[in-house]
């Protein structure tokens, strides 16, 4: 009983902690941002050394201010490349965002659009990068399996539906040559006159099946090919660097092309 009681206060203590814990994160956000506003330079840098040093912490709009005041301490000392760093750090989380031109200074809107601008041609870099990986790849076996090639291109319904079916159409034809083999032997060692014949329609059944399950692979390796080329092409990534009108702002669209 004592144990249950200690174990209930020590789990009492550890959620009251971090609810503390949370909250004295939080707070040191707002803290950076007042002492920001109030032009308190030496205490901004001093909670942002604090914030930077358990910035995994913070969830993710409070990471986003916590490098946007980062880079407004670090070009303020006259770091560009660190404020620029800061930015691109900023970007990783939310490629979309845009500071406010009223509580922004104008020399730091135009590195964040240079910062940006270089970070969406350094993605879109990546894009053409993977596409032309993508391009120039090896042929994958999974074109002598059906389904496979579907679901690796992300038709995961239609490649478990094909690699079924393939599974199915084999899994008979093993069990019908095999099938097969045992009612043959059983029909050319017979020296009964009356079980010849049965014997003989066992094995000839037998026989004809090995064609229906061979036939049947046989097309669904076929309608899984066609399916390929016509209904389950890959998706071609097609980056492009647009600016949106009546903005400053750079987007990304990413357009799918087959």
């Amino acid at each position: 009983m004592k144990k249950l009681v200690l174990v209930a206060l020590l789990a009492v203590f550890q959620i009251a902690s971090a609810q503390e814990k949370g909250a004295v994160e939080k707070d040191l956000v707002a803290e950076l941002r007042q002492a920001w506003n109030q032009f308190d330079y030496a205490k901004s840098r001093e909670l942002l050394n604090l914030a930077l040093g358990a910035i995994e912490r913070y969830p993710s709009d409070q990471q986003i201010e916590i490098y946007k005041f980062a880079a407004f301490i670090a070009f303020q000392n006259n770091n560009r490349s660190l404020a620029k760093t800061y930015l691109m750090s900023l970007l990783d989380i939310d490629p979309a965002f845009t500071p406010d031109p009223v509580t922004t200074p104008p020399k730091i809107l135009i590195l964040f659009r240079q910062t940006k601008v270089e970070y969406l041609e350094e993605m879109q870099k990546k894009l053409e990068t993977l596409q032309r990986q993508q391009a120039t790849s090896p042929p994958s076996f999974a074109f002598f399996v059906p389904g496979l090639e579907q679901w690796r291109r992300g038709h995961k319904t239609k490649g478990a539906l094909f690699s079924a079916s393939a599974a199915a159409a084999l899994g008979g034809l093993v069990y019908s040559y095999l099938d097969a083999r045992e009612k043959r032997d059983a029909y050319t060692g017979a020296d009964d006159p009356v079980k010849i014949p049965a014997l003989y329609d066992s094995y000839n059944a037998a026989y004809k099946r090995q064609f229906i399950f061979a036939y049947a692979l046989a097309a669904v390796w076929a309608a899984s090919q066609i399916d390929l080329h016509l209904w389950s092409r890959s998706v071609k990534l097609q980056p492009a660097v647009l600016r949106s009108p009546g903005e400053t702002s750079l987007l990304v669209r990413l357009s799918c092309r087959f």
